[in-house]
């Protein structure tokens, strides 16, 4: 008789609602080749033998455990991991909260009390910094002692479920990100070629300060732009001086530059989590429950003073467009003046972000916009400009040689070898 998954997954969703959403993005397969489950992102491979020799309660624990994985993105978030620590973190910080949501761990999985209430990162730390004894041997994983003394391996050497999939889920998704890419590049070069067939008659002119009736003299124009830059000082904005405004006119992928994951790594959260907010009371002890997270909130204000480069700037603002994949996002630019924030929803919108400025540079600027209970604040500049002496906390992302320490924030320093990617150069 065939195992009834349907049947367990409505277990499961009853006994966790939030899971509706993540299992029904998922197919699940049943499979001799895997001696308890296993998953690459998109579907989940169980052997039903396994899962028919399992108690009610394991069944839900098994099919849990695999679904946390995907709710957490457990896969994409194990790049630049040891895999082999980073399953052994993602295992028990697992097992350990539905340990807690009161079912009872199999045979044969991870079971490390210390890693109640942590993170997978903060646990992954742990084991990394602690050396512990994790070696393979005939292809299980030991840990003879845990980092608090206590032994780990819930009574088996190995973590449970298989996550041997997880490395080839990620050069998938990294092989289909790069086609994606490549079919974005194509289809701007085909629009490249009828925007050259059409001719510049033919298009739209832009406002860029310029006589709206055509009848200016260019020349003078021109001329008035190089004077204004030469003539601008610390105590003006740009946009008084030179009205002529920014575009990002090319919306073209790139190679991610920065981790923002590590970045923004305080208030980044995946999908759901355990929380108190319907709580229960079983016991005398009160039982988190999973529930959906909020999406944090993203404030990035760049400085758009007269030194900044504008292909500098340009390149920036589309590799914000990564923010969007943890965070909802707002973008500003500033000089000795703030200009406003503008809603990043898609990458798209990165296309109608104004780059207004070209004056003076004003931390004050920068830190007055902020909005107050926003999770993450950023500042894009070189640093040149008196530091505010009111504490913030924002996180300052600085290029070139200037070192500062603002009072209050966090200063993360872009390499060179960052700068010259962002600039488009060759690295």
């Amino acid at each position: 008789m065939a195992f009834d998954i349907e049947r367990l997954k409505r277990r499961v969703i009853e006994k966790y609602p939030w899971f509706g959403g993540v299992a029904a993005g998922l197919v699940f397969e049943p499979s001799n080749k895997v001696s308890r489950t296993a998953g690459n992102g998109k579907t989940v491979f169980y052997n039903p033998d396994y899962l028919a020799s399992l108690a009610p309660d394991g069944q839900i624990f098994a099919l849990s455990h695999e679904i946390c994985h995907v709710a957490f993105d457990h896969i994409s978030r194990s790049r630049e991991k040891d895999s082999t620590v980073w399953s052994k973190a993602t295992d028990a910080v697992i097992n350990q909260l539905l340990k807690a949501d009161g079912l009872g761990i199999p045979e044969g999985y991870v079971d490390e009390p210390e890693a109640m209430g942590m993170g997978a990162e903060q646990y992954y730390d742990i084991l990394i910094d602690y050396k512990l004894a994790i070696e393979l041997v005939d292809g299980s994983i030991n840990k003879p002692e845990g980092p608090e003394g206590g032994s780990g391996g819930g009574g088996g050497d190995s973590s449970g479920d298989d996550h041997s999939l997880w490395d080839e889920a990620n050069s998938q998704e990294d092989k289909e990100e790069q086609e994606r890419e490549e079919e974005l590049l194509k289809e701007l070069d085909r629009v490249r070629e009828i925007v050259e067939e059409m001719g510049e008659e033919d298009l739209p002119q832009r406002d860029g300060g310029r006589d709206p009736q055509g009848d200016g003299d260019s020349d003078e124009d021109d001329e008035d732009d190089e004077l204004g830059l030469f003539s601008r000082t610390e105590s003006l904005p740009g946009n008084t001086i030179d009205p002529g405004r920014r575009y990002v006119d090319e919306l073209r992928p790139i190679e991610p530059v920065i981790d923002w994951r590590m970045v923004l790594r305080e208030t980044v959260k995946f999908g759901v989590d355990w929380t108190y907010t319907f709580a229960t009371l079983e016991d005398g002890l009160v039982r988190p429950s999973l529930g959906e997270l909020p999406m944090p909130e993203t404030e990035v204000v760049i400085d758009t003073s007269w030194s900044v480069d504008e292909t500098l700037l340009k390149n920036f603002l589309m590799e914000c467009v990564n923010i969007l994949a943890y965070s909802k996002l707002k973008i500003g630019c500033f000089d000795t003046q703030f200009y406003g924030f503008q809603d990043v929803r898609i990458p798209q919108d990165i296309k109608n972000i104004v780059l207004d400025g070209g004056g003076g540079t004003d931390f004050n600027a920068a830190v007055g916009a902020f909005t107050l209970r926003v999770e993450n604040k950023i500042i894009f500049t070189d640093g040149e400009a008196d530091i505010p002496q009111e504490p913030i906390d924002a996180i300052w992302l600085i290029y070139g040689e200037k070192k500062i320490d603002p009072p209050g924030g966090r200063v993360i320093h872009i390499t060179p070898e960052q700068l010259k990617k962002l600039r488009g150069e060759q690295a």
